[in-house]
């Protein structure tokens, strides 16, 4: 009798409370996994970045590649007519965001690279990055989508205030494209010159976008 006892408790421990015991250890170490594989994408992942002295860098120097003049602006003014030229308003606003952040970042970058005497940037398309006025961007656009429009680049704007993309603690040089063929190109390819080690080739997914 006490043997069937025995026998019934072994069965109920290798049957139930034995895979309890594991299940709970295997939770608690994919758990630590976890853990562990989110610390890691935290500590690899460059994040945007909103304290990078937006103070000293809260106006640029335009130059008016027609006229030769060079006009200091608060620069989320000037990212509203870069957003503006660069993407169509009736994107989605999640996409327009990350175009002024590209854009914004791509600012900065060309302010402490300067490749103008006199100036930060330009609003040639061809040497640096595309830009409209405000009135030349409402002509182009039905009367009736103008205000709306700017309304809503100007969300974009406003709600990404102050970020910018770093690699090792700078500003990148964020060029950024209107469409995908499927796979980006290095610049080094198209270019030449020097590489960027956050500039690789990636797969897409062909849909226009940065």
């Amino acid at each position: 009798m006490k043997r069937a006892i025995l026998y019934f408790f072994a069965f109920v421990f290798i049957c139930f409370l034995l895979p309890a015991m594991l299940t709970k250890t295997n939770d608690k170490e994919m758990e630590e996994v976890s853990v562990s594989e989110e610390r890691n994408e935290e500590e690899n992942m460059e994040e945007v970045d909103n304290d990078y002295q937006y103070l000293k860098y809260g106006a640029i120097k335009l130059l008016h590649s027609k006229t030769g003049e060079v006009e200091e602006v608060p620069i989320d003014d000037y990212l509203m007519n870069v957003v503006s030229a660069e993407m169509p308003a009736d994107f989605e606003l999640e996409a327009l965001k990350a175009q002024a952040v590209v854009a914004r970042t791509y600012t900065i970058y060309k302010t402490l690279n300067k490749k103008h005497d006199n100036a930060d940037i330009c609003d040639d398309s061809t040497c640096c990055q595309a830009w409209i006025s405000k009135e030349d961007r409402f002509a182009k656009w039905e009367e009736k989508k103008r205000e709306s429009n700017w309304q809503k680049i100007s969300d974009a704007v406003n709600q990404t205030k102050g970020k910018v993309i770093t690699y090792a603690n700078q500003p990148i040089n964020a060029f950024f494209h209107s469409n995908s063929g499927g796979i980006t190109e290095t610049p080094v390819n198209v270019w030449g010159g020097g590489n960027y080690p956050y500039l690789q080739t990636v797969q897409t997914d062909r849909r226009r976008g940065v």
